[in-house]
């Protein structure tokens, strides 16, 4: 795509992604008192896996080839079925808006998996923008934990944004070979297995449920993966990678508003200007200089779109 067809920034598609991605934390606050953690994980992808069944069919999704079995595997061990249940377990005790504010620390861990294992250098700039976000990751949490029940909360939910971290730094070789819908499919297949078991109980809270808690379970299936992969798809087509990472920062936001708006959720001040030096910290470490060569640019979006909306849910 050439510099003349980005000159607009889309701005629609941007937000209707963060509101989506969003809009995911709170759906899980409204399911959780009919549902179970488990359940509602197994539940949202099996909704994924069946809306992208159509994909697969038709040819757009491809095979997995055996070689990459155990690494898809893993990725949807750590970025599906661990992430969403640590998730869903902490926002029992925790409010939508501050887990999402704590989930935005996950680059953060990305970095020290990248220090630790693939022998990333950050530099200094990278390791300030570490120390502020984690700091602002600890003010959330410690201002969140209120009770013993909340501060266990808050340390699932930054349990979380470590399988994620996790499951970019597992998932990173396979986006040579797959496409973000496949990430998606196979892993959310891989994810199901370890809940299998619990799907009979899954199937009775779904008889015993309010309609409204079901509503909220069927839209992080279809309104907060599905959607978002389509309005991020598009974000990505019409703009340039770095642009369309915005949508990252304002994921907190919508979620901290769509918290007040549905549930009447203010979380402390505190927590806010913790969450702003997570966001700050973040942008600090992860945000780096483009390529001198524009016309490269292009190439490296691919990557960035599979690497982003695997994750966001």
């Amino acid at each position: 795509m050439t510099s003349a067809q980005r000159t607009r920034t889309p701005w629609a598609p941007m937000a209707a992604t963060a509101l989506l991605w969003g809009s995911a934390f709170t759906a899980i606050q409204v399911a959780l008192p009919d549902y179970s953690p488990a359940s509602v994980a197994l539940l949202r992808m099996a909704i994924t896996v069946a809306l992208l069944v159509p994909c697969l069919l038709l040819g757009r999704i491809g095979r997995l080839h055996r070689g990459d079995v155990l690494r898809m595997a893993a990725f949807g061990l750590t970025g599906m079925t661990a992430y969403q249940v640590l998730l869903c377990a902490g926002e029992q005790s925790v409010d939508a808006g501050t887990a999402a504010m704590l989930i935005a620390a996950s680059p953060v861990f990305t970095t020290v998996l990248g220090m630790a294992f693939l022998g990333d250098r950050p530099g200094t700039r990278g390791l300030a923008g570490l120390a502020v976000a984690l700091t602002g990751a600890l003010t959330v949490a410690v201002t969140s934990g209120g009770g013993s029940g909340s501060l266990m909360g808050a340390l699932m939910v930054l349990a979380a944004a470590a399988t994620q971290a996790t499951s970019f730094a597992l998932q990173k070789p396979l986006l040579k070979r797959y496409s973000g819908a496949e990430c998606v499919f196979y892993g959310s297949l891989f994810g199901m297995v370890p809940l299998l078991p619990l799907a009979p109980e899954a199937v009775g809270q779904i008889a015993a449920a309010d309609g409204h808690r079901t509503a909220a379970v069927l839209w992080l299936g279809v309104g907060c993966t599905a959607m978002a992969f389509w309005t991020w798809s598009r974000t990505l087509r019409a703009t340039t990678a770095s642009t369309a990472s915005l949508v990252l920062y304002a994921v907190p936001v919508a979620a901290l508003g769509l918290d007040a708006a549905f549930l009447g959720n203010l979380p402390a001040l505190n927590a806010v200007g913790g969450g702003l030096l997570v966001l700050a910290g973040v942008a600090v470490a992860t945000v780096r200089r483009a390529p001198k060569a524009p016309e490269q640019a292009p190439e490296s979006e691919p990557i960035v779109e599979r690497e982003l909306v695997d994750s966001r849910r």
